[in-house]
């Protein structure tokens, strides 16, 4: 059995408290490191997942005011034409923003939003010369945490949905 001197003992007890020291920093830094990326990470999905639900309930909203337009009965149309009259276009409108609004506050606002009938506006799209009703929406959406700098401070969100108008001659 070999017997260590004693000063060789006690010099690597003092190598061994040293190198428990510097782990215990590295330790440390990883840690650091480690919450940075996980924190940015989980802001991304956050970002990532708001902007999705935003789009979709963009797009759920402009749906269901362009299938409102598709049927407006005959006492809110010309009865030559079959245009939409204004008040109506205004409600749908209104429906459509707050529809919206409910889930991501001010939004939109009614110029956000237009109504249009194939083949009695000039700008609304016509399909095979079946009469449409198309409602469009646009609006621009802040990032919460705006974590890529360079890309701006919001994004455009915009759907245009057409649906056959039910209540045209």
């Amino acid at each position: 059995m070999r017997v260590m001197p004693r000063a060789s003992v006690a010099v690597t007890l003092s190598n061994r408290e040293g190198r428990a020291r510097a782990e215990r920093g590295q330790s440390l830094v990883e840690l650091g490191i480690t919450i940075v990326l996980l924190v940015t990470l989980a802001m991304g999905i956050i970002e990532f997942g708001r902007a999705f639900m935003i789009a979709n309930m963009v797009t759920a909203a402009t749906r269901d005011g362009a299938r409102t337009s598709a049927v407006v009965s005959s006492s809110n149309r010309d009865p030559t034409t079959g245009q939409i009259s204004s008040a109506s276009k205004s409600a749908i409108q209104t429906q459509v923003v707050n529809e919206v609004n409910s889930i991501a506050p001010s939004l939109f606002t009614t110029s956000n939003v237009a109504v249009c009938q194939s083949t009695l506006d000039a700008s609304c799209p016509s399909v095979g010369g079946i009469n449409t009703v198309t409602v469009t929406t646009t609006g621009l959406v802040r990032y919460i945490f705006n974590l890529v700098p360079g890309i701006g401070t919001s994004f455009n969100v915009g759907r245009q949905i057409t649906f056959r108008d039910e209540g045209r001659p």
